[in-house]
């Protein structure tokens, strides 16, 4: 395996040296910042509302979803030890004052929760889930009726296309749709090297 390789890898789960070079790409990356505000601008998170993130890396997204989020709470889970540290570094203001809780955990295997989430988002993780559908219909017992969830994913191989950018976004509408979300949509999002997807679904609504 090149070092190139393993550094690749290490954007699923970062650990050791390698995985420090991956968190501090994942902090300074243009492309990596603009996909989880964006995504965050198309949820349009509320002052009271509730979100939860999976796969949180460096911890940017949560930090601007506090910000939105003023009289709410951000939860956010990953399975990188690493990742955990370095994100509870750059929101230890807001998890001092309780409008934050990061965990070490897993979207396999989701720990209780004390309320629902108004929002949930994962971006550039869905690749990473082996069984998508499995995931997302977990995540429907712990989001409220009519709650949205979004899914953020920029092909990153080499020389990817917006065609690659489409057909994610085919696979993770599917996934949605297979997992029992609703009003589902697709959100292009032009950036280089390549657009990314995000993709939208809802919880249904109780009758």
């Amino acid at each position: 395996m090149t070092i190139q390789s393993a550094l690749v890898r290490q954007f699923g789960k970062p650990d050791g040296l390698l995985g420090v070079l991956a968190g501090l790409i994942m902090q300074v990356r243009p492309s990596n910042r603009l996909r989880n505000l964006r995504t965050l601008e198309l949820l349009d998170i509320r002052p009271g509302d509730r979100v939860l993130e999976l796969g949180f890396g460096p911890g940017l997204a949560v930090k601007r979803a506090s910000e939105l989020a003023t009289s709410g709470k951000v939860v956010g889970i990953d399975h990188s030890a690493l990742m955990l540290r370095e994100a509870r570094r750059r929101n230890a203001v807001e998890i001092r004052t309780g409008r934050v809780e990061l965990l070490l955990g897993s979207a396999n295997a989701l720990p209780r929760f004390e309320e629902r989430f108004d929002k949930v988002l994962a971006v550039n993780v869905f690749m990473f889930w082996e069984d998508p559908v499995s995931v997302l219909a977990g995540l429907r017992g712990v989001m409220k009726s009519g709650a949205v969830i979004a899914l953020t994913l920029q092909p990153r191989r080499s020389g990817a296309t917006v065609g690659d950018t489409r057909a994610a976004a085919e696979r993770m509408a599917t996934a949605l749709r297979d997992a029992g979300y609703e009003t589902i949509r697709t959100e292009l999002m032009e950036m280089a090297p390549v657009a990314a997807a995000c993709v939208l679904g809802r919880t249904p609504s109780s009758a």
